[in-house]
């Protein structure tokens, strides 16, 4: 062991001055979204809550990780985060309000009302902040529909496109767990505020570096002692009886056959993002943007 570590010295040394630099980047970046956005300003919020899980899909456990979660990402993003699930048709609560709107758009009426409604926002009532409702009931088409609703400074940021990547991320993850799709968002959001969304991870940078060095040690140990140098053939790995034989082999064209088929074009809907709802005003008159998923 102690011959090996003398080996690889230096690519660890390396190794330990990129992360320690990747650690110090990302506690600088934290710092400073959170001193830059200040503390929130808003006291008029009806609630301290955040997470709403009416549908029941998260342990408490879950539930108290994400508070954490979001509490943090909120100073560093100067905007409230708030998740909402649901198990029920929306179609009664959409057709109250309007006299006739699509199944996919009852979770934006639903979704914009309830942060109206409990005044988030976090620089002033109706400011600065996103929500998140995913509703588990399929309506009467058959789909599940969620919905990502922006406001202030989110929804100046997000365009149709980013929209999309995130609930699309969300819905990946929530296949493993709906915690680590809720997780998902959150820190999305958060990456997408602060302008670096692509290098977005789920899990903890040190996890995954501590994952990839102990993968690479265990191959480099594994494989120290093996044979990759020795010769596989010499001179006679050819040669049968002291006398070099060829086997003749061809291939004989015979007839060729074309077949044609007409591929129809799948005008449908799929279980993919459904592109940004845009920009619009909320029955309460307050602008808002954002868009949905179906699944």
């Amino acid at each position: 062991m102690r011959g090996f570590l003398r080996r690889f010295k230096v690519w660890l040394i390396i190794l330990g001055v990129l992360a320690a630099v990747w650690f110090c980047l990302l506690g600088l970046h934290s710092a400073v979204g959170s001193v830059k956005n200040g503390r929130r300003q808003n006291t008029e919020c009806t609630t301290k809550e955040r997470v709403f899980d009416e549908a029941e899909v998260l342990t408490e456990k879950e539930e108290e990780k994400l508070r954490k979660l979001i509490a943090k990402r909120e100073r560093q993003t100067g905007c409230d985060i708030v998740l909402v699930t649901l198990n029920e048709s929306l179609r009664e609560y959409a057709y109250a309000q309007k006299e006739y709107i699509t199944e996919d758009k009852y979770v934006m009426l639903y979704a914009d009302d309830f942060y109206d409604e409990h005044l988030f926002g976090y620089d002033k009532p109706y400011g600065n902040g996103v929500l998140l409702l995913d509703n588990l009931y399929r309506e009467d088409d058959g789909w599940a529909y969620s919905w990502l609703c922006t406001t202030g400074k989110a929804e100046g940021k997000y365009s149709s496109r980013m929209i999309d990547h995130l609930l699309e991320k969300s819905y990946r993850w929530s296949k493993v767990s709906p915690y680590f799709g809720y997780r998902a968002y959150i820190n999305q959001f958060y990456h997408d505020m602060n302008g670096f969304g692509a290098v977005n991870v789920n899990f903890s940078v040190p996890f995954l570096f501590l994952a990839s060095f102990v993968i690479s040690v265990g191959f480099v140990v594994t494989n120290r002692g093996g044979r990759a140098g020795d010769k596989t053939t010499d001179a006679r790995t050819y040669v049968k009886g002291g006398k070099v034989k060829v086997n003749h082999r061809e291939d004989q064209f015979l007839r060729k056959s074309v077949a044609q088929h007409r591929i129809q074009n799948n005008s449908g809907g799929s279980s993919g993002s459904r592109g940004g709802g845009g920009h619009h005003v909320s029955s309460g008159g307050r602008s808002h943007g954002g868009g949905g998923h179906r699944h």
